[in-house]
């Protein structure tokens, strides 16, 4: 794995878009080697923007130079897109920096600057529904979280992948897996009334679908039964559709730079 923040490690072709900044070159996109908040990277490589991945090979040197001292960070952005809370902010030596952190603003910025709107959606409609599927893909990220670094009880972490302990009339915070794949799955429905299918939007590959798709992923390294049951054909409908489009599959398929599995299987699954 290498991890040398300055080896271009992963670039799409070059496109005529001019939301790149013209002195300095292509996006780039520092985050780790980890199959975790993964979504900008499958966005990048969706969007047609010209894009260099990077991994920090200093990242206690770096964090105190970014704007939210964490990642994903984005950066290279043209001047006219720079943002006022700068990395001279949080005292690093650059007062012009050019960074954005937070996932969910990258995600915007790569929907807002891409040649077409697929990845912001073609509709008012598509977008709202881009936004609510960045929040259940956000809402199962936290719950893997917590489980990971134990922030919840054992039982509650068994709870959250066993069928027969789901509870959709719980607070959402105790919501498991499948009450997420019920309601998924019903969303998907309404979205696709009209016949089509793998898809919640026109394109596909929103920025919400993205950030989806990537945490669906980590549900499914971790236990690729969960997304085969018969009940929520639709959302694995929807992953397998996603994953086999060749964008995806460039990324999956880098046996150079992998994202390693973040997420384990608790014992006693």
């Amino acid at each position: 794995m290498n991890n040398n923040s300055s080896n271009k490690i992963k670039m799409t072709t070059p496109s005529a878009s001019t939301t790149n900044n013209p002195n300095n070159g292509p996006l780039e996109l520092y985050y780790f080697g980890v199959f975790a908040r993964v979504a900008s990277v499958f966005a990048l490589e969706h969007s047609g923007l010209e894009y260099i991945y990077k991994r920090p090979d200093n990242w206690k040197g770096m964090k105190p130079t970014l704007s939210w001292g964490c990642l994903p960070c984005l950066k290279n952005l043209p001047p006219d897109h720079t943002v006022a809370f700068t990395r001279g902010s949080r005292g690093g030596n650059d007062d012009n920096a050019d960074d954005v952190g937070q996932e969910l603003a990258i995600l915007y910025y790569i929907a807002a600057v891409s040649p077409s709107s697929k990845m912001k959606g073609a509709s008012l409609s598509d977008e709202l529904i881009s936004m609510q599927l960045f929040g259940e893909g956000e809402d199962i990220y936290k719950h893997l979280v917590n489980i990971k670094y134990k922030l919840v009880s054992n039982d509650h972490a068994i709870n959250f992948w066993s069928k027969n302990k789901q509870d959709p009339a719980s607070h959402n915070k105790d919501f498991g897996i499948y009450v997420i794949l019920e309601l998924l799955e019903k969303f998907y429905t309404k979205c696709n009334d009209d016949g089509t299918t793998g898809k919640f939007t026109d394109s596909g590959c929103t920025v919400g679908e993205c950030k989806l798709w990537t945490s669906l992923h980590c549900v499914h390294m971790i236990d690729p039964a969960v997304l085969d049951d018969p009940q929520y054909m639709g959302v694995n409908d929807f992953y397998k559709r996603f994953k086999s489009l060749p964008a995806t599959q460039k990324i999956l398929n880098d046996s150079t730079n992998v994202f390693r599995q973040y997420f384990m299987k608790l014992e006693g699954l």
